[in-house]
């Protein structure tokens, strides 16, 4: 299946925040979506391509996928933040997928290192029942208590 991909440009606390929506190649009522959440000091292509290529995957199999960049980091506005700041980011990139894709009804975040742990902290703190799911890969901690 073939895969178009679209800029979006979105904002987060007065500032553009930069987004790829890749959606299937064919018209796609899929009601789940993924957000693939950026970690450490990346953008939305990740090293080696492995977020592009992901998000072509998931979509070439039928399920819509977002991925952005944060605040500071990529082509997006303001000042670069750490993964404990970056609530309001993933809030304002749910808004503008689900804008995008209407059909989409439910999210699963999916992340890596501190992405997964900004994906914590984001469905902790905003109790977002959009949110239907987690992939978290090797969340990042601080100490053993977390």
């Amino acid at each position: 299946m073939s895969v178009a991909e679209e800029a979006v440009v979105f904002s987060c606390a007065g500032e553009q925040l930069v987004g790829v929506l890749a959606r299937p190649g064919r018209e796609s009522s899929a009601e789940f979506g993924v957000l693939v959440v950026v970690g450490g000091p990346q953008y939305r292509v990740g090293s080696h391509r492995q977020f592009l290529l992901l998000s072509r995957r998931i979509a070439a199999s039928g399920y819509p996928v977002f991925r952005f960049d944060y605040r500071g980091m990529g082509d997006s506005g303001g000042e670069k933040r750490d993964f404990e700041a970056v609530s309001g980011d993933i809030g304002a990139a749910i808004d503008a997928f689900l804008a995008a894709c209407p059909s989409v009804r439910k999210i699963v975040l999916w992340g890596l290192c501190d992405a997964a742990s900004a994906s914590l902290i984001y469905v902790d703190a905003a109790k977002d029942a959009r949110v239907a799911g987690l992939i978290l890969l090797n969340p990042w901690v601080r100490s053993e208590a977390t």
